[in-house]
């Protein structure tokens, strides 16, 4: 098999955010391999297309191709839907697979997860390694989560594990995401339409999340637009998805004033209006990771179910507000806080984010 004839096959999985902090390792596969060589991503797809992040792996050179398997639920369904999977890889002949799923994957996944590539018979597997869970989850002297490595590094060192450089790609500091022309000219079209005060430094407030344990009462970044529009000195635009239009829609209403993008853009094209702004005030969620990968700085409202330092936003420049709460470290998924008035999010006061926006202000 020639150099030319080598197909390697990247295997990753997740929503938005987890997808951009795979970048800097799909950066690192791609200098890695010749030029020449096709690089596919195999990556599930999901029902809602806006969670579903095809083409934001496409925006550079990295990924050739997109081979996507729907998640399935039942015994029945997964195991249909592995054949088919099975059958797909075995006729593309596939000589590598890499492996940059969460680095909170167990070893029993991982081992499950190399053997099926095996049986695919894709011979050459890199990056399969679990890591220890008292590495990923190390605790505080009074038991409180404590900081761990950024995603974005713990794949990396998967690869750094099977001799891959990433070097370059460890600055976290660089931008990651470049949208394409198209979307960005679409998006400045948008832009120079509906400005009101075009020579305004634009910011975005992106009160939308996927996960519920997320949200931050959208009153008060209703509050945080009002004292910003009082500055006189910035534009306010809601960023989004579908799912956060109507929201938009109310908070321009309340501010007076401000720009609703919510729902009117592709992932890709929001993140062309993202890094448009001077900074963005957001969440533990899509649109926060899309501004971060362009080196947009941003205010970020993270609760404490996670170990901080995880999955917040790319790079050094953005101002993390966390409240900290004895039940941190819940890790909770795809469900509501099963305690009262979630603490950890309610307990950010308008007060302490307004803090840390005049510090994004002070930089402008």
């Amino acid at each position: 098999m020639t150099m030319g004839d080598q197909r390697v096959l990247v295997y990753q999985l997740g929503s938005i955010g987890d997808t951009v902090v795979s970048l800097p390792a799909l950066r690192a596969v791609r200098r890695h391999f010749d030029p020449i060589v096709h690089i596919a991503l195999l990556h599930e797809t999901r029902a809602n297309p806006e969670t579903t992040p095809r083409d934001l792996l496409w925006t550079g050179s990295e990924v050739g191709s997109f081979i996507g398997y729907p998640s399935q639920v039942g015994l029945m369904r997964k195991v249909s839907g592995a054949i088919s999977l099975w059958n797909c890889l075995r006729a593309q002949g596939f000589s590598a697979v890499i492996y940059l799923a969460p680095s909170q994957r167990s070893p029993a996944q991982v081992l499950r997860d190399r053997e099926f590539f095996e049986v695919c018979g894709i011979r050459r597997r890199l990056a399969f390694y679990a890591f220890d869970d008292a590495a990923l989850h190390p605790q505080e002297v009074d038991g409180h989560p404590a900081r761990v490595r950024h995603e974005a590094l713990w794949r990396l060192e998967r690869l750094r594990q099977d001799g891959i450089d990433v070097s370059v790609e460890s600055n976290l500091d660089r931008p990651f995401l470049v949208p394409p022309p198209h979307e960005l000219d679409n998006a400045l079209l948008w832009l120079g339409q509906c400005r009101h005060w075009p020579a305004r430094s634009l910011v975005a407030i992106c009160p939308g999340a996927k996960q519920p344990t997320n949200l931050w009462p959208l009153d008060r970044f209703e509050e945080i637009g009002r004292r910003l529009l009082r500055q006189e000195a910035v534009e306010l635009i809601v960023v989004g998805g579908k799912a956060e239009r109507a929201i938009g829609a109310r908070m321009v209403e309340v501010w007076g004033t401000g720009l609703n993008a919510a729902g009117e853009f592709s992932v890709l094209g929001s993140a062309a209006l993202l890094g448009q702004c001077a900074f963005v005030i957001g969440l533990d969620t899509g649109t926060t990771h899309l501004a971060a990968a362009q080196g947009i700085p941003c205010v970020a409202l993270y609760g404490e179910r996670e170990n901080p330092g995880r999955w917040e936003p790319l790079g050094q420049k953005h101002i993390v507000v966390r409240h900290r709460v004895l039940c941190a470290g819940c890790r909770i998924e795809n469900a509501s806080c099963p305690v009262k008035d979630h603490p950890c999010m309610t307990g950010i006061t308008v007060d302490v984010v307004w803090q840390a926006v005049q510090q994004m202000l002070s930089r402008l």
